[in-house]
């Protein structure tokens, strides 16, 4: 389903819904609080773009939460502070202890070196000011594998389903969107 604000696209993909409901069905009551500290950590996203003169081009809203896209020309800073938004809103609300059991993972999460991740990109950007491109490749890619493999064998080890989707879906972007 596809919505439009002004001039950004609002996307929801049923498989959005349809982890609602499973949820619903298995009686997760922490369902809403992730879903509030997603929007938030998305939020603190947006609010730097629009500080720094960007506009989204699109909100989706998918089985792996919320993802904001844009176009924007930014500086390299400011590209590093809007990755770096979601989840210093993450690690401010785990600080005042506000639902550390909801931020601390989404913090963690959205700060590994994966891409599509928050600190996949900033790690990607800063390879590429360090290293050329095809040596920033190399890193990242031997980095990749080695996170992925770390967060899939953790995953199944401690049957963390939730932890063994967001590596399966790490996984399938990669191979779909080589560091985009």
């Amino acid at each position: 389903m596809i919505l439009k604000l002004g001039n950004t696209r609002i996307k929801l993909e049923y498989s959005f819904l349809l982890i609602i409901a499973f949820s619903i069905i298995l009686g997760n009551e922490n369902l809403i609080y992730l879903l509030l500290f997603s929007v938030l950590h998305e939020t603190g996203h947006l609010v730097l773009l629009l500080l720094f003169g960007g506009r989204p081009d699109e909100i989706v809203i998918a089985f792996y939460g919320i993802g904001l896209k844009h176009h924007a020309k930014l500086s390299y800073g400011k590209e590093i502070i809007f990755l770096l938004g979601g989840i210093t809103v993450n690690a401010v609300f785990c600080a005042f202890h506000i639902h550390r059991e909801i931020n601390l993972p989404l913090l963690i999460i959205n700060a590994l070196p994966l891409y599509p991740l928050d600190g996949g990109r900033a790690a990607k950007l800063i390879l590429n000011q360090i290293f050329s491109l095809s040596i920033s490749d190399k890193i990242f890619k031997a980095v990749t594998v080695i996170c992925i493999t770390t967060l899939l064998a953790y995953s199944v080890c401690y049957k963390n389903i939730s932890l063994i989707m967001i590596s399966i879906y790490i996984i399938i972007y990669t191979f779909n969107n080589p560091f985009d």
